[in-house]
């Protein structure tokens, strides 16, 4: 349990995208693709702020924007949730934190075509962030951190909880199954 509390993430680097190997456990695969999602606030805020960001950084974003994101939010939505919802008893009373996370997934996807569109005007510009520009890549990182808190204390350890194996194996399968339509696209 203690690692499962720590900062520290398994992969080379916090920027890195988190090792498909870890999807043999998807909750742990999600554990550490929070972390990576908390790295990638801090690089937003970076090069929200940064007077000249780099094309590496702004690059990062970008394919997170592009790939990371929305492969863990269909995940969380399409499976996770419905296994959650069928396994949780009623006292968990998960439903009204997992409608409050669906909303938040959608306010959260919504925001990436801007945030992509203008990422890549950074860098094909080789420019900084103007003033509101600096502020959209803020306002995410924050709605995306406080969203991850709510998932890291409350849906893991419930799922951890409440899934059965079966249930681990096909979050498992469909983890694997969207990841490789994603590189074969």
């Amino acid at each position: 349990m203690k690692g499962r509390l720590s900062n520290a993430r398994r992969g080379d680097s916090e920027r890195d995208p988190t090792d498909l190997n870890l999807l043999q456990d998807p909750l742990e695969f999600i554990r550490e693709d929070h972390m990576h999602m908390r790295a990638v606030c801090e690089e937003m805020e970076r090069v929200s702020q940064s007077p000249s960001p780099g094309g590496v950084e702004i690059s990062r974003l970008l394919y997170f924007l592009e790939h990371e994101i929305g492969l863990l939010i269909h995940d969380e939505d399409d499976e996770l949730r419905g296994m959650l919802l069928v396994r949780c008893t009623p006292e968990d009373d998960i439903g009204p934190t997992l409608e409050r996370l669906k909303v938040e997934h959608e306010a959260l996807g919504d925001s990436c075509p801007r945030l992509r569109s203008m990422l890549r005007e950074m860098h094909d510009d080789k420019r900084p962030a103007k003033d509101d520009e600096a502020a959209l890549l803020r306002d995410f990182a924050d709605r995306l951190r406080r969203h991850l808190i709510v998932e890291n204390a409350i849906v893991l350890p419930i799922a951890q909880a409440r899934l059965t194996v079966e249930d681990i194996v096909r979050l498992r399968n469909a983890m694997i199954q969207r990841r490789i339509a994603d590189m074969q696209a």
